[in-house]
């Protein structure tokens, strides 16, 4: 709809072509006004606002994240591994997902780009085909971006070789280098760079997407208590100071992302607020139950079924959240004054819409959401089970 007639400029003349539309092809109405009203508070696929605006403009920025274990359920990742060499084969799967979070809501069309670096697909014997599996991820962005109004993000992540060595450092920072370079070529507004645990390696992404000119949102994945208690990276600088570093170095958005669960990435939201301003802190926990006493999803134990043992990787799904704690943690979040907020891994489109209702929004996929609908009363239950 958007693209037959991206002509129009006034939002009266847009409104009314859309309108127009819907009333043939009643099914998607829900999908179009969802469409419509982006591309109005947006502007055009030309010109529409970049995620700097948009934040200065004081609006919160919802990123469905989470790729990684949603393919990995659906069959096209291997637990472990990670590396998601199906989309050299199946890219049309990957399309699919996007289109799955946009539908709930998310404002963000990331590219999957995470462990698509080089020492990943070394390990994979496909090294080769670095270069095309990460075009081929961002162009699939890109056109799912165009088409919704989203915003295109490319993506790094941790290398899992980062060291204090200066030749490792530096072979981290060409493999950032070549995924920025080819981000920015095919047409990235911002870079993702994320699940860092030591600052040294956050620095180096940061130091790289700020050579190629983007805004840079970066963020960590936190593990347990250090043995003093406080919350650390691995080279062992306090997490609000590591944030604190990286926003006065250029980041726009810093933060925290993945390991932990909803509850324990509040606890080291509230620790990152201390030296940070909240509108710049970023918070995309797991959509897993983690606890004080095991704060990410590595450490988690199953008591209940003890074959379930070790929980990582393949463990898990027993683990999930609620919607209801979705709701909490995105209440939090604004309590806080967070103004980028999403989910990691574990994701899927009812959470992403969990989170956009919370917000005050309307996806299309909240036309198939009604609250008022709770089903069989449980007192009820007894009786229908009498007649049978």
């Amino acid at each position: 709809v958007l693209q037959s007639h991206a002509h129009i400029r006034h939002e009266v003349y847009m409104m009314a072509a859309i309108r127009a539309l819907c009333k043939q092809r009643q099914p998607f109405r829900s999908l179009c006004q969802h469409l419509a009203s982006r591309q109005l508070s947006n502007g055009t696929a030309q010109g529409k606002r970049g995620l700097v605006e948009r934040l200065n403009a004081g609006e919160t920025i919802l990123c469905a994240e989470g790729y990684l274990l949603a393919l990995a359920r659906m069959g096209y990742i291997a637990h472990g591994v990670w590396v998601p060499e199906f989309i050299l084969e199946q890219s049309h799967v990957l399309k699919n997902v996007h289109y799955e979070f946009i539908h709930a809501g998310t404002d963000v069309t990331e590219a999957f780009q995470y462990y698509t670096h080089r020492e990943k697909m070394r390990q994979i014997g496909r090294e080769d085909d670095l270069e095309k599996i990460n075009r081929i991820a961002l162009r699939i962005a890109k056109e799912v971006a165009d088409e919704t109004g989203t915003l295109f993000a490319g993506g790094i992540s941790n290398t899992n070789i980062f060291s204090e060595n200066k030749e490792i450092q530096k072979k981290v920072c060409n493999m950032f280098d070549e995924q920025v370079r080819w981000s920015k070529e095919e047409g990235a507004e911002y870079m993702i760079a994320e699940t860092f645990s030591f600052l040294g390696e956050a620095e180096i992404a940061l130091d790289v997407i700020k050579s190629h000119d983007l805004p840079a949102v970066v963020s960590f994945a936190v593990h347990g208590p250090s043995e003093d208690g406080s919350l650390k990276t691995l080279d062992g600088v306090p997490i609000a100071n590591a944030c604190r570093k990286l926003l006065e170095n250029g980041a726009t958005v810093v933060g925290i992302n993945c390991n932990r669960g909803p509850d324990m990435t509040i606890e080291v939201v509230k620790e990152i607020t201390k030296e940070v301003p909240p509108e710049k802190v970023c918070a995309l926990p797991v959509a897993y139950r983690t606890t004080k006493e095991e704060p990410t999803f590595f450490q988690l134990t199953d008591k209940c079924c003890p074959t379930n043992n070790p929980v990582y990787p393949h463990g898990m799904d027993a683990f999930l959240v609620s919607q209801v704690e979705i709701v909490k943690f995105t209440k939090q979040c604004m309590e806080l004054g967070l103004k980028y907020i999403g989910i990691c891994c574990g994701n899927s489109g009812s959470y992403t819409r969990a989170m956009a209702e919370t917000l005050g929004r309307n996806p299309p996929a909240s036309r198939y959401h009604d609250l008022t609908n709770v089903g069989t009363p449980p007192s009820r239950l007894k009786d229908i089970y009498n007649k049978k």
